[in-house]
């Protein structure tokens, strides 16, 4: 039996026992549609039945139990309840307002509806409410065989297409189909009266992993997400949606850097620092998105560099202005000036100075901020080196003797970047263990406010929270945080609260409820709210931060390892053998001297996380809990 037949035979067997139910309740349904007196379903008589088998248009009238499913038929995605019951609406107080579009009878005298399913659907469900008789007939539009063979996907994608939107995953594949078969960009538009970018954008969407289509289709993902997807290749796309389909914390922009780690995003501020121009004067190249509304930009390190050199064009100036050294920074951050005392200025009448042979003992750092994209100038920092001459400078009014004009060596070794990225990593670590201390998450949070309410100037006031409340971001250009444990530990903590609560439909029902919990899971929900917004921190640069943190029992090494990509490659071969000089005999610091960079960089990561052979227990001990400066 073919689908068809079996289709047509289930469907006339299910309308025939409604029918029979129903004539069996009571009236039959031919009668009491024939009233006069039933004003709302004669519209439905007038326009679904007919009295003659052809009509002039060349429409026939098929009774509904003639009507079968179709596998041709285009719409495969779920039609929400909303959109079917305006349609079934429609029907009863309208009839059905054009025709349904079907094959050629089959063995079994079935039309299978190519165009019109939702339609044939409300119509059965009228049906089976008593409005309409399975003998009732509708106007339909029968295909010619050749008309079948040739264009019944074309169609069927054309009947769906000017009603209730399919869903854009359908549209992806049928768009697909045609364009596979032979039909043009253009020739698609013009017949559906749509953009060729429209169709260009749902034909290249139909290259996304089937298995993302089909969560998107089930409403597991959103648009934007399998969007995001279609700017890597298939394997990527795979190996990314097998790490992230089943959490929710993942934002757009982490989600692009995972799928497309080397390229930067067109609204990226060093980009937009560099401008489209330079970058290509400069050989960069750019490509697009599936969707033609991201471009991005290939080459980072090429605009990294063009960044560097404007910036320093800047650094220069300053240089020439008498200062000692200056530093660029392409990422600026709260790190910008740590470590450096810095000079008064001096003011003359209405402009700001610097003592000029104090300036000659410090320097400026230019950095470029990440959000907005805006220079920063930090100036007279004087460096540790630099303090002592300072002082005397302070003491006799008379210059010292200026040494080399280079900035100073920046003792931890770590970039701004990199520092960045520790914060993030710092930060989510911090979240969870504040969650988990109700006592010190509420102290905080109480504070939080208080300091803001009685402070003059609460503006000016640093707090250790953001208590509006925002969730605080900080999203590390390497990792994207996927690497760290505690990112699930918060997601498992929220999981085991009771939060029936949230659900309730009035604000005054939730806050009853909310009162009701008892003190212990209600104090869980209060830090787990406080340790959300807790404000980033590396250890020793934010005071108001750290005050809160170093109340927490926090074994950082516990959550989050450094590992080659997201920290050994980023710093210098010395650092790197500093790293292990403390528990490592002489002969291996002596050794990884005369080696590659590349080959330390390996060689550490192993001894840190935990690949190091023949190690003793008490450097086992030591690489096991090592983590960077300011954890």
């Amino acid at each position: 039996m073919t689908n068809s037949t079996a289709a047509h035979t289930t469907s006339t067997t299910a309308l025939t026992a409604i029918a029979s139910h129903k004539t069996q309740a009571g009236s039959s349904k031919s009668d009491i549609l024939n009233k006069p007196t039933a004003t709302k379903d004669k519209a439905v008589v007038k326009l679904v039945t007919g009295e003659s088998s052809l009509d002039a248009g060349g429409l026939q009238q098929l009774s509904i139990t003639q009507l079968v499913d179709c596998d041709l038929n285009v719409r495969k995605g779920k039609v929400s309840k909303a959109d079917d019951d305006a349609l079934y609406a429609s029907i009863k107080a309208h009839g059905l307002l054009q025709n349904l579009l079907v094959l050629p009878a089959d063995e079994q005298g079935g039309y299978a509806v190519i165009g019109g399913g939702r339609r044939l659907k409300q119509l059965r469900r009228l049906v089976k409410d008593g409005k309409l008789t399975v003998a009732d007939k509708v106007p339909v539009k029968v295909l010619t065989a050749s008309e079948a063979e040739q264009f019944a996907s074309e169609l069927s994608l054309s009947e769906n297409f000017v009603r209730a939107n399919m869903h854009p995953a359908d549209e992806f594949s049928a768009f697909a189909e045609l364009v596979n078969q032979g039909s043009s960009f253009a020739q698609v538009a013009e017949r559906f009266g749509v953009t060729q970018k429209f169709v260009k954008q749902r034909m290249k969407l139909s290259s996304v992993a089937p298995v993302i289509l089909d969560a998107y289709r089930n409403g597991e993902t959103t648009l934007d997400i399998v969007m995001c997807y279609s700017i890597a290749d298939t394997e990527q796309q795979l190996s990314v949606w097998a790490e992230c389909k089943d959490r929710d914390f993942y934002n757009l922009s982490a989600l692009r850097n995972m799928l497309t780690p080397q390229a930067l995003e067109g609204d990226n501020y060093l980009v937009e620092f560099v401008g489209k121009a330079a970058y290509k004067k400069a050989g960069g190249v750019t490509t697009t998105d599936l969707f033609e509304d991201t471009v991005y930009f290939d080459d980072s390190e090429l605009v990294r560099t063009l960044a560097t050199a404007k910036l320093e064009k800047q650094a220069e100036q300053l240089t020439q202005d008498g200062w000692k050294w200056t530093k660029v920074l392409l990422q600026g951050g709260y790190c910008d000036t740590e470590g450096y005392d810095k000079l008064e200025v001096v003011k003359e009448g209405d402009e700001e100075t610097y003592n000029a042979d104090e300036m000659a003992l410090a320097g400026c750092v230019v950095s470029l901020r990440q959000y907005g994209g805006e220079v920063v100038i930090h100036k007279g920092l004087v460096a540790k080196e630099d303090k002592k001459a300072w002082a005397l400078v302070q003491e006799s009014g008379k210059p010292a003797q200026a040494e080399s004009a280079t900035a100073p060596e920046d003792k931890s070794g770590y970039s701004n970047a990199l520092k960045d990225d520790l914060i993030a990593q710092r930060l989510i670590i911090s979240k969870y263990a504040l969650m988990n201390n109700p006592t010190v998450a509420i102290d905080a949070l109480h504070f939080s406010m208080c300091l803001s309410a009685f402070s003059a100037n609460h503006q000016y006031e640093f707090t250790p929270l953001y208590i509006k409340h925002s969730e605080t971001k900080h999203i590390p250009a390497k990792g994207a945080l996927s690497d760290n444990k505690a990112l699930e530990l918060i997601e498992q903590t929220k999981a085991e609260f009771d939060i029936a609560w949230f659900s309730l439909p009035t604000v005054t029902e939730r806050f009853d409820a909310f009162c009701q919990l008892d003190t212990v899971e209600k104090h869980k929900q209060v830090a787990y709210a406080a340790a959300l917004s807790l404000e980033p921190s590396l250890l020793g640069s934010r005071e108001h931060v750290e005050c809160v943190i170093n109340k927490l029992a926090i074994t950082p090494s516990d959550f989050w390892r450094p590992t080659k990509e997201t920290f050994f490659k980023r710093i210098s071969q010395g650092e790197l053998i500093d790293i292990a000089k403390p528990v490592m005999s002489e002969l291996w610091a002596q050794q990884a001297t005369s080696l590659k960079k590349k080959e330390v960089v390996i060689q550490v990561d192993e001894l840190v996380n935990g690949k190091g052979e023949q190690l003793t227990e008490k450097q086992q001990d030591y690489f096991n809990t090592w983590m960077p400066t300011g954890f």
